[in-house]
């Protein structure tokens, strides 16, 4: 067993006394120098705070864990080049653990997709902004992200930066313009200002209750949630078994318990969210991601210059092994002698563990028989919640939006009824001239995605019905139209403005069968703890973005990644990476760290 080094007493007093029922207090930090602080404030984050309570009182601390057998090198193999399996590898490489990635496709970064209608690699062509982000595109600026977008060294962007090939650009963050005035809303044929509000009657929309057809919706809703993400941080036993006795609910289920009607939900539902959600999610969900949206300044989010995609290729660009793409893996199994192993392209490899993080729609297709998971962790991969989000970009001539009549605004969100839902306009290429008219004409989730994503039917083999070879067509037909209505402009400006356009449905397609995991009521507490828990001794660890408080985030991902290496190392006993690992990355928010059984034998004092 290796023994604990200089840092033991720090790491023991920092991550082995925290009580899940009485969490640190969010103003104590740590003092010694040159040590990674990200981390320090974990308790007062709702979503951490939540998490780490619902995993607590499960048996996560309890699995067993049997160290690799001497003479076998300690490699992990990583499922997965996205955030959460490149992160992985970042940290792997900063404590000189071997390891390999296997990605299905031919692109890494997974939920992070930079789209590119042309190419340019530098900053200065207009055409460096002739993009969209398909998935992940903006930050909240908040310590709850600061594992990413923070300014310590030992942030992620910043160790990009300070390790990248000098000819390589650096990631840089941008403003993101979350809302902005003169944006329109357009509901029951409506057509008014952003700035204008939600209540039902500024669209005509008449409820019943002269009181709730005047009052802001989006304010209502707010005021519904906002005071049980706060009560976690000031009373946590009492903010948990708060949001704990609704977990079970759908939102719908809560705010019928509170005294809206159908009619007043639905509303709500319109103009805050996405069609079903107050049906098929959780209120602890809803509560949890709301607390993300509203507890910090809209105006202060934060972007990527050339998209999210940079933040991948980035961690691609400074990892020592490079992802080995086009490298399905189609089986992972156990060995005798306590090794791992994974059937890549019909070939077998062999590890000492193995990191999945793909989603669970994918990792659910993958032959696990031999790894004999227990019901309940089957059941979980089976049916944990991803919601479907598809996107539609489009490139115009000109950034026509910007010089409207109406009045001219840059960034923010439109917002609709209409099936194209939001349209949301760049943050990027600001007062650049000649710059793309590449935007997001429309981002929807739910049901409205599910409904969209029909138009990009894969289609059947030839010969096969039935065949719809023009969908693609209709589908830039009815956005164009939406778009000509939702921005009061007609539907041959926009025609003769119009370029070329892209979309894409996450849940069409079979390496992520979903854009993120959005849980149902019920799951929190009874099904996510069981995917926390290494299964084969220790030894297979699950991740990715939906086996963590952050799921739906990129802080989620790199989260995930982060507790999968120290599941590595408690099962391996290397009390001395650990404090290597705190030393250089800090901790994470959402783990207690207690939760390890830190007690290697013969370890020095």
């Amino acid at each position: 067993m290796m023994a604990f080094n200089r840092f033991s007493t720090l790491v023991a007093a920092l991550l082995l006394t925290h009580s899940i029922a009485s969490p640190v207090s969010s103003s104590k930090t740590r003092q010694t120098d040159g040590i990674c602080s990200i981390g320090n404030n974990y308790a007062s984050d709702p979503r951490a705070t939540f998490f780490r309570g619902v995993v607590d009182a499960s048996d996560y601390c309890n699995h067993e864990k049997v160290p690799t057998p001497a003479g076998i090198p300690l490699k992990v193999g990583i499922v997965g080049a996205g955030a959460a399996g490149l992160y992985a590898a970042v940290l792997l490489d900063s404590l000189g653990i071997d390891y390999d990635i296997y990605e299905a496709s031919d692109r890494i970064g997974g939920r992070i997709y930079t789209y590119r209608f042309s190419e340019s690699s530098d900053p200065e062509d207009p055409a460096y902004y002739d993009y969209y982000d398909v998935g992940a595109m903006r930050f909240p600026n908040m310590t709850y992200m600061d594992r990413v977008i923070g300014q310590q060294s030992c942030a992620l962007i910043p160790y990009i930066n300070s390790h990248k090939p000098a000819a390589s650009h650096s990631v840089d963050k941008i403003h993101y313009a979350f809302t902005a005035n003169n944006t329109f809303r357009l509901y029951n044929g409506v057509l008014a200002f952003n700035q204008a509000g939600t209540s039902p009657d500024t669209f005509n929309v008449d409820l019943g209750n002269t009181t709730f057809d005047g009052l802001d919706s989006g304010k209502l809703w707010l005021s519904q949630v906002s005071t049980m993400a706060s009560n976690l941080t000031a009373n946590f036993d009492n903010g948990f078994e708060q949001l704990m006795a609704y977990d079970s609910l759908s939102v719908r289920a809560y705010l019928l318990s509170q005294g809206y009607t159908n009619g007043q939900i639905n509303w709500m539902e319109t103009v805050n969210d996405a069609t079903d959600h107050y049906d098929t999610y959780s209120m602890s969900q809803a509560v949890l991601e709301q607390w993300v949206f509203s507890s910090t300044d809209i105006n202060q989010w934060t972007a990527i210059n050339g998209g999210m995609g940079k933040i991948t290729d980035g961690m691609c660009e400074i990892i020592k092994k490079k992802p080995f793409m086009n490298s399905r893996v189609t089986k992972i199994g156990t060995n005798s002698d306590g090794t791992m192993n994974l059937v890549v392209n019909g070939t077998t490899q062999t590890y000492a563990h193995i990191i999945s993080t793909v989603p669970l729609g994918a990792l659910q297709v993958i032959d696990m028989i031999d790894l004999d998971l227990e019901y309940f962790e089957k059941s979980a991969i089976r049916q944990l919640q991803y919601d479907p989000a598809m996107k539609i970009g489009m490139k115009f001539k000109s950034r026509w939006w910007e010089n409207l009549p109406s009045g001219s605004f840059q960034g923010g969100q439109s917002f609709t009824d209409r099936p194209i839902r939001r349209p949301v306009y760049p943050s990027y290429g600001l007062n650049v001239p000649g710059a793309p008219g590449t935007m997001i004409a429309s981002y929807t989730w739910g049901q409205d995605a599910s409904r969209l994503g029909a138009y990009l039917n894969p289609h059947n083999t030839p010969g096969q019905e039935p065949s719809e070879p023009d969908s693609f067509d209709r589908l830039v037909n009815l956005t164009l139209t939406d778009m000509a209505l939702l921005n009061n402009v007609t539907f041959d400006f926009l025609w003769d403005q119009y370029e070329e356009a892209h979309a894409y449905d996450w849940y069409q397609s079979e390496n992520f069968v979903g854009a993120f995991a959005i849980f149902a009521p019920g799951q929190f507490s009874s099904m996510m703890p069981y995917l926390m828990t290494p299964a084969a001794k220790g030894h297979m660890h699950f991740g990715g973005e939906a086996l963590s408080s952050g799921h739906a985030w990129i802080i989620g991902a790199v989260n995930s990644a982060y507790r999968n290496v120290v599941e590595v190392l408690a099962t391996e006993n290397l009390g001395d990476k650990l404090d290597e690992l705190v030393y250089k990355w800090g901790l994470i928010d959402e783990v207690d760290m207690g939760w390890y059984e830190w007690t290697p034998q013969n370890s020095a004092s």
